[in-house]
């Protein structure tokens, strides 16, 4: 069937369920909604018989529960269907056993619940309703984190007054079940709007069991949900209906982003819409929320007047930004628990689409940059700050948060590449938003699966999409090719589905309200947009020029070349050609703010050329994303910070220092004494006297790196243990530089260099004190950790304090091995001491203490590893499953990182040498 027809279809059976009483809604059912509509008793009998029977027919036979994807979707479910087989068991005494079962169940959920991923609206008042109307009828819980739900379940509520309820229009009025015994339902009905409240059949149905009068217009509603929902099972009822306005803007808006043109579709629909969305406007003052006289939000009034701007229909933006912009972000709806990350994105694109259009009298062209700003602004830090895979309230899969932000950000970098919105902050446009956008690219291209999908057809569709919108921008067309060669796999899996099913192609429920649900007319022109948007090749980006070509640069030939040499490691050996170039491609973004910190501490007066520069960024980025952790870009960036400053420490001390032999070593470390003596009693070093004297200039030097790491902006909110921790490590690794100068001075002073005639310790020991301190991974694992320190100690017990520090030490003892083993030929012409010049490699050639010292550091890998294993473990034990994983993977990416070190040692030293030596003197 053609593209065009096919869209006609799609609007033509959305319109026809339109009732203008109510509006239209086609979303699936829901288990947790269907059980509140089957408590409802009217005249002593139960009102909708075939809500229960729809209930018990969904109930697993093996599990007992009412099962979802999602933990908490099923605790919900299970909940609310218990409370009304509970209330039902008087009438069928049959019930016990599914009672049981279902207890059961609820406590195998509840005690492995995690309530910090738990991310549905109101769960947090809902739950502990159930949990206390349970309790009333004989059946308690206790589980590991109730105390905590608890403890959310007071926060919301103390913003929550009844005062407050009865007298305003919020958003809580969608979620009245969670508000049994707290609240009066004789003093709501004057909210309730076309039978419902809120559009919620829970709320309304909560409103009709604890009013004391009955209401027809409620009982009306629940009716005609129930007859509109038919189609998907006799007695089953959806988590909100209806869903007017909603359903339509998103579907308006996927087929304009899918290449669909809305003059060649059918008139008669397209004319209807765009009326049913100007009327809602109008209604709402300019908002709107997912039906008429459903509470506004900003995110359904955001793609409301994109769509409408699309079908031609102009509306002023000045409503949205009056109704839901504070002072640092946009509301989504008031008095909500936290930001929506999706909702600016579509504010944004609104802003961009609409706005940048369509300029009023009351909404100029200042304040249009001013909101832009303010999205732009909470879109790139929200990634910029981010661990792992970030999350939304509104929908659980990544694809769509990587689909909308790819939208909205891609916008805004082709209007600023045409030269708009010049005066903007460069770290946004240079920074921070490219490597967004980039590392969505990557996290997409490295999820596709064998079968060419991203998982159900619906989040292929929006990865499709979100790879389309990538591919307009100038600076990731290195990655056509690759772009190119997964859109076509992708496009043929959407096709194929479609061919088996006429229906979205799959049934999976993504998008959240109190449970998650799916709208299968919504899925479907996600699915048409793509197969539409893909049906020619994608356009080649690299002729697009503009503002962005001065900003950010991807030297392509440097790229390549690194590509050669990181080819060779064994490393990389399972990651693909298109990956690597992916990583170095990505570290290049880095570049700008890492030379801001190259010369801000020491200067380069007397160093050759750093060749260690260029490989600092792809370390960190390599190690981020080829094990697909995705720790944030500002972690990685805090980890680029600290190696480039470890090795100017290092060419600080290899050449200003050692040149002065043993003369200046007594004065730096009185230096060192007196600096971190008055760090310790706490003392500002600011203004700290370097004194005068012929190494007054080191001191400088001395005290500028230690301020640079002691101020760093992250690490101001860390723990009073994780900054004290700092200074111990930063003080003993400058402490250690110092020893093995004055080591280095007297190593260069013997007759031969081929063995250090009277070394202080073993080469075990020394490898484990001295040189693990001199190569910088403990200072530098201290300054990370205190990077994460969220205020309170990050290892919070003494035993994984004392794991972390043991993972750390291995890790120092294989980046030191490493060194020696890749900088063996400078440390002969530096006259450096070198691991392989201690006794016990005395008499053997070069290539077998190469052999022995790989040897070690097997031994030391696998101690490593054995430690990081007991450390994930006893985290996830200690701080929950998901606070500890969040530790462990940002643990990990700090030893991802050195891995790659090793690895790039391994075949090439790239640490600056003398400039003397360079020129041969």
């Amino acid at each position: 069937m053609p593209p065009d027809e096919e869209a006609n279809n799609v609007l033509k059976s959305v319109l026809s369920r339109f009732n203008p009483s109510y509006g239209l809604g086609n979303m699936s059912p829901s288990i947790y909604d269907t059980a509140w509509v089957s408590m409802i008793t009217k005249d002593n009998k139960w009102l909708f018989p075939a809500t229960f029977h729809y209930l018990l027919e969904h109930q697993d036979p093996e599990s007992g529960g009412w099962e979802s994807s999602s933990t908490t979707d099923s605790i919900l479910n299970t909940l609310s269907a218990l409370l009304s087989m509970k209330q039902h068991e008087s009438d069928d005494p049959t019930l016990s056993d599914h009672i049981r079962s279902a207890e059961l169940y609820l406590t195998s959920q509840l005690n492995s619940w995690d309530i910090s991923k738990a991310e549905r609206v109101g769960f947090e008042l809902t739950i502990p309703t159930m949990l206390s109307l349970l309790s009333e009828l004989g059946i308690d819980f206790s589980f590991p984190q109730r105390s905590f739900l608890m403890l959310l379940n007071s926060a919301k509520l103390s913003k929550l007054s009844p005062e407050k309820i009865y007298q305003s229009r919020t958003p809580i009025l969608h979620s009245l079940e969670g508000l049994i015994e707290h609240i009066d339902f004789d003093c709501l009905a004057h909210h309730k709007c076309h039978g419902s409240f809120m559009a919620s059949p829970s709320s309304t149905a909560a409103y009709l069991i604890y009013a004391s009068a009955w209401d027809d217009d409620c009982e009306n509603y629940l009716k005609e949900v129930l007859s509109q929902s038919e189609i998907n099972g006799k007695g089953s009822v959806p988590c909100a209906w209806p869903t007017t306005f909603f359903e339509l803007s998103w579907i308006v808006c996927n087929l304009h982003d899918g290449g669909f043109n809305f003059n060649n579709l059918n008139p008669e629909s397209v004319t209807a819409i765009a009326k049913i969305l100007n009327e809602g406007i109008e209604a709402g003052g300019g908002v709107v929320g997912f039906a008429l006289d459903i509470g506004e939000d900003a995110d359904d009034s955001a793609k409301a007047l994109t769509a409408l701007h699309h079908l031609g229909s102009h509306k002023s933006l000045a409503p949205l930004c009056k109704a839901f912009e504070l002072e640092t972000h946009f509301q989504c709806y008031p008095y909500e628990r936290n930001p929506s990350l999706t909702a600016h994105c579509n504010i944004l694109s609104a802003l961009l689409e609409v706005g940048a259009l369509e300029l009023t009298e009351d909404f100029n062209k200042e304040k249009l940059a001013e909101s832009v700003l303010k999205a732009v602004s909470f879109i790139s830090e929200a990634w910029w700050t981010t661990n792992s895979e970030i999350e939304d309230k509104w929908h659980d899969s990544p694809y769509y948060i990587y689909l909308v932000i790819a939208q909205s950000l891609s916008k805004f970098m082709l209007l600023f590449n045409q030269g708009h919105f010049a005066r903007f902050p460069e770290i946004l446009v240079q920074t921070k938003i490219p490597i967004a956008l980039f590392q969505i690219l990557i996290r997409i291209l490295q999820s596709q699966r064998s079968d060419g999908s991203w998982g159900s057809c619906e989040e292929t569709a929006y990865a499709l999409l979100a790879l389309t919108e990538l591919a307009s921008l100038p600076f990731i067309s290195i990655m056509h090719d690759t772009i190119q060669k997964v859109v076509h796999p992708g496009r043929e899996f959407l096709q194929l589905s479609l061919t088996e099913n006429q229906d979205s192609g799959d049934r999976i429920c993504l998008w959240i309200d109190k449970v998650n649900y799916r709208i299968p007319p919504v899925s479907y022109s996600y699915i048409l947009a793509a197969l539409r948007a893909t049906a020619c090749p994608i356009p080649d980006s690299t002729m697009v020029y503009g503002e962005l070509d001065r900003l950010i640069l991807i030297p392509v030939k440097r790229v390549a070349g690194f590509l050669r040499f990181y080819r060779k490691m064994p490393l990389f050996q399972e990651c693909e050609d298109w990956q690597l170039l992916a990583y170095i491609a990505e570290g290049y973004l880095y570049m700008p703010i890492l030379e801001e910190v190259r010369n801000s501490v020491f200067g380069r007066e007397g160093m050759g050329k750093e060749p260690y520069i260029e490989y600092i960024p792809f370390s960190w980025t390599s190690a981020n994303a080829m094990h697909k952790k995705y720790s944030c870009p500002q972690n990685c960036f805090v980890l680029m910070t600290i190696s480039l400053a470890d090795y100017q420490v290092d060419e600080f001390f290899d050449s200003m220092v050692q040149d002065q032999g043993k003369a200046a070593l007594p004065t730096l470390r009185r230096a060192l004494d007196n600096i971190f003596g008055a760090l310790n009693l706490g003392h500002d070093i600011a203004d700290f006297d370097c004194g005068d004297g012929p190494y007054s200039h080191m001191v400088q030097y001395m005290h500028k790196c230690i301020s640079f790491i002691i101020n760093y902006p992250t690490l101001q909110k860390a723990a009073y243990y994780d900054q004290t921790h700092l200074r111990r490590e930063l003080k003993a690794y400058l402490l250690g530089m110092i020893q093995q100068t004055e080591d280095n001075t007297v190593y260069a002073a013997q007759l031969s260099w081929e063995t250090v005639m009277h070394p202080a310790a073993s080469y075990l020991k020394w490898v484990r004190t001295l040189a693990s301190e001199h190569v910088a991974g403990l200072c530098s694992a201290a300054f990370f950790m205190c990077h994460l320190s969220p205020g309170v100690d990050v290892f919070p017990t003494p035993e994984l304090k004392f794991i972390a520090q043991d993972c750390v030490t291995h890790m120092s003892v294989l980046c030191r091995i490493w060194n020696d083993l890749g900088s063996m030929k400078r440390d002969v012409a530096e006259r450096n001491i070198n691991g392989m010049n201690f006794p016990e490699f005395t008499n053997m050639t070069e290539a077998d203490i190469k052999v022995e010292m790989r040897r070690i550091l097997d031994y030391e890998r696998r101690c490593l590893h054995t430690s990081l294993g007991e450390f994930r473990k006893r985290a996830k034990e200690v701080m929950g499953s998901t606070q500890g994983d969040n530790l462990a993977d940002a643990f990990h990416l700090f030893f991802g990182g050195a891995e790659v070190y090793n690895a790039i040692y391994d075949l090439k030293d790239i640490s600056a040498w003398k400039l003397s030596l360079l020129n041969g003197q």
